[in-house]
């Protein structure tokens, strides 16, 4: 079975608009003359990164969920790698995934088997494999009973 979602893109000389096609997003808007010039690279690597770690948690959500493990929350951040080809292009390299799910000492053992399952990834982190390495640091954080 395969699904197709799409969106698009306005630019304006220094201004774009991301149009998610989303409810949740709606229109994503940025204005470069706004954004101070250091702060400008990079936008797409941290688009690509929150992609690949909301898709990551989305997934550790849904397998805790599936098998009743309650938590309290999941916190995560995403580090995007770069570097160059052999034609001295710029490149991502990898994309560091490192994720804490704070929950009862109760769901160890549950949590101990969707660890297992999530070194899997996801569908966005599991398709990106194929171009370059993406490494799973997910830590449980509990508290005793």
């Amino acid at each position: 079975m395969s699904h197709e979602l799409s969106v698009s893109i306005s630019r304006q000389g220094s201004k774009i608009d991301l149009d998610m096609e989303s409810g949740a997003f709606g229109v994503i808007s940025i204005d470069g003359e706004q954004i101070p010039a250091e702060e400008r690279p990079g936008t797409a690597k941290k688009l690509l990164a929150s992609s690949a770690l909301y898709c990551y948690c989305a997934a550790l959500d849904k397998a805790l969920e599936t098998r009743s493990a309650k938590y309290r929350r999941i916190e995560g951040k995403a580090t995007v790698r770069t570097g160059t080809d052999d034609k001295g292009r710029g490149r991502v390299t990898g994309i560091d995934l490192d994720v804490t799910v704070f929950m009862d000492q109760e769901y160890e053992f549950i949590f101990d088997r969707v660890e297992k399952i999530m070194k899997q990834g996801c569908l966005i982190t599991g398709s990106l494999e194929a171009a370059f390495p993406v490494k799973y640091n997910l830590n449980l954080e509990c508290d005793e009973d």
